[in-house]
């Protein structure tokens, strides 16, 4: 299954939104009627101090064994964090990605923290948290381009995509408003070195394999907001309200206070 730099300025617009969200997820634990909210899952990880954590460790650099064996990654200092915070032990429990669901079914997990996306065919079965992580499509640029700010400058321009991507079908929306030439090509690695090579002027690519690019290889830079949002969360059961509103809770202030942006910076 396929898990798919936001801009300083979007920051805000998110705190903003994840703030509004936890406000009202905290009333409605308050206010509601005639019932004291319960949730057995939260008060074991009280009771034993350990809180258990579905991870598929095979998607770097969110989750992988490093060559010590040992597990790393974004998605591993971010649910360490989570159990500081929560006075709990982190008891990472290593699952393939389609049985993650299933694991967290049947309670062999507290909760899943593995670059999970957002599915809305789920929110019936199970409960999402705030989004910590936007993987979706950016628009990239030569490091040293300054006439292209975001897609409203893609206009008679070269712009590569990888073939069958969110990006594609997002360029080729675009080329019913303006005219561009679109160049779609296997990877988007390839269509970044396209990039690099002054083959395109521009490229929409995912932002994970953007931000790999830059690290490895340089040149180029990501302009303007999210082109798509592909939303990764982190996934509790719905009889686990309590732990949900702690993780959002813990979400809306490491996003706040710069955490989750130090992530990022070390792990891409």
């Amino acid at each position: 299954m396929v898990r798919t730099r936001i801009e300083k300025r979007s920051s805000l617009a998110l705190v903003i939104i994840l703030a509004l969200l936890t406000c009202l997820s905290g009333v409605w634990l308050l206010l509601s009627p005639g019932e004291e909210i319960k949730d057995e899952t939260w008060e074991r990880i009280q009771q034993e101090g350990v809180i258990r954590v579905g991870m598929d460790a095979s998607y770097p650099p969110f989750e992988n064994i490093d060559e010590g064996g040992n597990l790393a990654g974004y998605d591993v200092d971010l649910a360490h964090e989570l159990g500081r915070r929560f006075d709990a032990e982190v008891e990472f429990v290593i699952i393939s990605f389609d049985g993650l669901y299933d694991a967290l079914r049947v309670a062999r997990i507290d909760i899943i923290v593995s670059a999970l996306p957002f599915d809305p065919r789920l929110t019936e079965d199970v409960a999402y948290s705030h989004p910590y992580f936007n993987a979706g499509q950016v628009l990239a640029v030569h490091e040293d381009e300054g006439g292209i700010s975001g897609v409203d400058n893609l206009r008679t321009l070269r712009v590569g995509v990888e073939w069958g991507s969110m990006g594609d079908v997002e360029a080729r929306q675009l080329l019913r408003t303006m005219d561009f030439e679109l160049y779609p090509y296997p990877t988007p690695r390839e269509a970044l070195e396209m990039l690099s090579d002054d083959e395109v002027d521009a490229a929409i690519t995912d932002v994970v394999s953007t931000y790999e690019f830059i690290r490895e290889q340089g040149g180029v830079k990501i302009v303007g907001p999210p082109v798509t949002d592909d939303p990764y969360v982190i996934a509790t059961r719905l009889n686990s309200p309590i732990l949900q509103q702690m993780v959002n809770e813990a979400i809306l202030e490491l996003s706040a206070n710069g955490f989750l942006d130090q992530l990022r910076m070390q792990w891409f």
